[in-house]
């Protein structure tokens, strides 16, 4: 999410924008302006190691981060097709960027952290993951030919040897250690998963019931284009996350007015939201009443916002929830467990709340793959 692009710094040549989208000579003149919503988006002026290393992968492959090298321009990388499928040149002429920048610069927003978040390989990593760890995101591994048996190295012989030269008295302390060691991880799990239970059933409870109180209407096509043309009057954008889908986007964190929970309202009657950015607005926990039991819902960032532990409850029976940043909130551990209930949870960003190691690492034992990022606390 993409958001932890924040941290590098990447040329603005490496982007090609001008390849992705195949911009015509006419529309030349918009490639400064997604230079500088992404800059503005992901990069900083500090920067690590991987932070480094992508930039150096990215300045060398040029338009290759996009583009498949060797290959006529035509041809995408997977990077490149999605941003490809997501941003449309049609949409991003001069005269309309210069008429309606903060609409183009939504859009573009939407579209970049989408496509972040899209999987980019067989293995599970998204784009964003593959970026963050100094990969080049549309890159694709050739196939590595098997590694033929090798024989066993002398030293490898040495230790089996050392092994089955061992007396009867230093095998079994051998296997005593062993012993006390899977016995002590055993009582720590065990201990750990004793711990969850009781959270896991009242999260479950909690969940039951948002669900039953909070069920999701019917979409009415009209309504939807109500709803689309409200959040767009209060500063927010409703975008598809490609051409060939219906799933949407809503943004308000870009928004030039104060966003409070009202703006919120009209996302029940929009269907198939998998993603809310509310990062840095006034949202408070009766804001997040309007997300209850929003089923499709995978991404929700909720960073700098008003969201208490009361809010979080409301979250309970959103299933698919996948990312959820709750970055300098006052969030505590007893919010954090009303998230024991999704069972897709895995990126929870808790940096600068009052969440505790403790909390942390409770809810990550009882959620498997969950990644806790506590940041610097």
């Amino acid at each position: 999410m993409l958001r932890s692009l924040a941290m590098f710094r990447v040329p603005a040549a490496t982007l090609c924008f001008c390849v992705v989208l195949s911009f015509s000579a006419r529309q030349a003149a918009a490639i400064p302006f997604f230079w500088e919503v992404f800059e503005k988006q992901y990069v900083k002026s500090d920067g690590d190691d991987k932070a480094k290393q992508f930039a150096a992968a990215a300045t060398a492959a040029k338009c290759n981060v996009c583009h498949v090298d060797g290959q006529s321009k035509k041809e995408r990388n997977p990077y490149g097709a999605a941003l490809g499928e997501t941003l449309h040149k049609d949409k991003f002429a001069k005269e309309r960027i210069e008429s309606e920048r903060d609409k183009a610069e939504a859009e573009v927003v939407a579209a970049l952290e989408a496509v972040a978040g899209k999987k980019a390989d067989d293995k599970g990593k998204t784009f964003g993951e593959l970026i963050a760890a100094g990969e080049l995101p549309g890159a694709v591994a050739a196939a590595k030919p098997e590694k033929p048996a090798e024989e066993m190295k002398p030293e490898e012989g040495a230790k089996t040897e050392e092994v089955a030269a061992m007396s009867p008295e230093q095998i079994t302390k051998l296997k005593a250690e062993l012993r006390a060691e899977m016995e002590a991880e055993l009582a720590a799990a065990k201990a750990a998963l004793a711990a969850a239970i009781p959270k896991m059933l009242d999260a479950t409870r909690t969940a039951n019931e948002i669900a039953a109180k909070y069920p999701q209407a019917p979409i009415d096509e009209q309504a939807e284009a109500e709803a689309i043309k409200k959040i767009t009057e209060y500063g927010g954008t409703v975008n598809r996350i490609a051409q060939s889908s219906d799933a949407k986007v809503v943004t308000y964190h870009l928004s030039d007015k104060p966003v409070h929970d009202e703006a919120l309202a009209p996302i029940r009657n929009i269907g198939n939201v998998v993603e809310v950015n509310l990062m840095g607005t006034e949202v408070t926990d009766a804001g997040l009443e309007q997300l209850a039991g929003l089923k499709n819902l995978e991404r929700l960032n909720l960073a700098k916002t008003k969201v208490t532990d009361a809010g979080l409850r409301y979250l309970a029976a959103c299933e698919k929830l996948d990312y959820l940043n709750l970055y300098a909130t006052e969030v505590t551990d007893a919010g954090v467990d009303n998230l024991y209930a999704l069972p897709s949870l895995r990126h929870l960003y808790l940096w600068q709340t009052k969440v505790t190691p403790e909390g942390a690492k409770q809810l990550s034992a009882a959620t498997p793959g969950l990644k806790v990022n506590l940041g610097s606390m």
